[in-house]
């Protein structure tokens, strides 16, 4: 049988997981257990049913990044490459990275947040257009720094989305308590790896920006 087609099916369904995860956060911003005037169970069900959509997304996450491995491994073993296959693959990536970017950042309101993710989203849509010129489609080929900025980038998001999926959220639970050392540097890291990333990024723009502008010849 011809499987020739299952990168190109496994790319497509990377696009579906970011639409799942932006309606798994959806959901779960939309269930607010301190809203007023709710009582204590029907708090508690909120609570329930928003952890569940936070972990709804964080599958939806995994998945996505799952794909990204699959269909070039696949299309190694298949040999099957196709030019639909190369202009989507790329797109797909920043589609996932940017619906999980932009969850977290209204997820947690941070300055701390809003620029990476800001800096992570305004290069990978620069490069989507650049990509499409003549000079960028003749130098953009994946680096070892733009590996390593991709990453930094699922470790970060992976870090801020895996307490959602596995704590029940409480929004006064660390108020009026001290938050432990521990908890803060595992914070700091999360966040500074996001900010990695980000720097990664835009130096790896540069980078295919000096090549299509150098001289030929």
């Amino acid at each position: 049988m011809n499987f020739k087609w299952l990168p190109n099916a496994l790319t497509i369904a990377r696009c579906v997981f970011a639409g799942l995860l932006l309606l798994g956060f959806w959901q779960a911003l939309s269930l607010d257990p301190a809203e007023a005037g709710l009582s204590a169970d029907d708090s508690a069900v909120r609570t329930t049913l928003q952890q569940l959509w936070y972990q709804f997304a964080f599958l939806a996450f995994l998945s996505g990044a799952l794909t990204d491995f699959l269909d070039g491994w696949l299309a190694r073993q298949l040999d099957a490459h196709s030019r639909f296959g190369v202009w989507l693959d790329p797109i797909a990536d920043k589609l996932l990275i940017a619906a999980a970017l932009i969850c977290l950042s209204i997820q947690f309101r941070s300055w701390l947040i809003y620029i990476p993710a800001a800096m992570i989203i305004a290069r990978d849509v620069f490069i989507t257009w650049f990509r499409a010129t003549p000079k960028g489609s003749a130098v953009i080929v994946p680096s070892n720094m733009a590996k390593w900025k991709t990453g930094f980038e699922m470790a970060a998001i992976i870090g801020m989305m895996l307490p959602l999926a596995i704590f029940a959220p409480d929004p006064q639970r660390l108020q009026g308590e001290e938050v432990s050392l521990a908890v803060l540097a595992i914070v700091f890291a999360v966040v500074g790896l996001l900010w990695v990333a980000a720097i990664l990024s835009w130096q790896t723009a540069w980078q295919y920006m000096k090549a299509a502008l150098r001289p030929k010849g």
